[in-house]
């Protein structure tokens, strides 16, 4: 599905990615009451999640994507989505710890990675990253 970029109703887009499709069920329900000026898709795999991305970069703003997921982790993912377009901002989800994770810390400094989200996590604080992160993208846009 592409969207064109010149319809100026088309709200930005927000992903939600995780292999757990309760996951992404709850997310996109939560941010689609919560966060009225996303679309918000959720995708259980992230090579179709890559698909859609590289068919609406343009409108995309936030990626949120679960660290471990089977044939794409979240930091390939992002890797691949900061190529293409490195104002889209990404939240890595996961219960992981990952601070001490070379790669982590490694895309966390070169801007791959914006922000985390440690499972679990409340509505309230997931709502206030995925603002926060909206606000900065919106900023970098301007």
């Amino acid at each position: 599905m592409k969207l064109t970029a010149s319809d100026h109703s088309i709200k930005r887009i927000v992903a939600v990615i995780d292999d757990d499709i309760d996951i992404t069920t709850l997310f996109h329900d939560i941010l689609c009451e919560n966060v009225l000026e996303a679309c918000v898709y959720a995708f259980n795999e992230p090579v179709e999640a890559l698909k859609h991305f590289m068919e609406n970069q343009s409108n995309y703003a936030l990626i949120i994507s679960d660290l471990r997921m089977p044939g794409l982790n979240g930091f390939e993912l992002f890797k691949k989505v900061k190529k293409v377009n490195p104002t889209v901002r990404t939240i890595l989800m996961s219960a992981y710890n990952f601070d001490e994770d070379p790669t982590y810390v490694e895309y966390m400094k070169d801007g791959i990675i914006d922000s985390i989200i440690e499972k679990p996590i409340t509505i309230e604080r997931l709502c206030q990253k995925v603002r926060k992160e909206l606000n900065e993208y919106q900023t970098m846009k301007t």
